[in-house]
C-alpha cells in the first residue's frame, strides 16, 4: 500500500517508517501544513496516517481539507489525547477513518492496515 504518514513527532513518523516500509510504500512529513502541499499534487495514497493534535494544522483539519480534493481517501488517526469529543468531529466526515491510541502498538497499526486494504467497513467508535 500507498502510505502517507504526517505526525509532528520525528521519532514517531520515523518508527513508522522504518516498521512499515518493508511491506508498504511510504512518505512521511512532520509538518501537516508541508504534507497537504504535497498531497494537492499527490494524492495517490492508499491511506493517510496522521496525528490528531498538531501545531498549525490539527488532523481534522488536514483530513477536512484533503477530503476536498480526494473524497474518498483512507484514514488512520493517531493520538496519544483522545476524547470522545474527537471520535465526533472525525464522524462528521463520514470517511474510512479508523483511531489508534498512542503510543500505538504497531500490530494494531498493521491490523488497522489489514481491514482498510481489504475494505472491511469501519465503525468509528471510541
Amino acid at each position: 500500500m500507498r502510505i502517507l504518514i504526517v505526525d509532528d513527532d520525528k521519532i514517531v513518523t520515523d518508527q513508522f517508517d522504518f516498521y512499515l516500509s518493508k511491506n508498504h510504500k511510504i512518505t512521511t512529513f512532520n509538518s501537516s501544513m508541508h504534507a497537504l502541499t504535497y498531497f494537492k499534487c499527490n494524492h495517490n495514497f492508499d491511506v493517510i496516517i496522521t496525528d490528531f493534535l498538531m501545531p498549525n494544522l490539527r488532523g481534522d483539519e488536514l483530513i477536512d481539507k484533503i477530503l476536498e480534493i480526494k473524497t474518498d481517501q483512507r484514514f488512520i488517526v493517531i493520538s496519544g489525547y483522545f476524547k470522545s469529543e474527537f471520535a465526533d468531529t472525525l464522524k462528521k466526515y463520514g470517511a474510512d477513518i479508523r483511531m489508534i491510541d498512542k503510543p500505538v502498538d504497531l500490530l494494531d497499526l498493521e491490523c488497522a492496515l489489514d481491514l482498510i486494504e481489504n475494505k472491511v467497513p469501519n465503525c468509528l467508535t471510541y
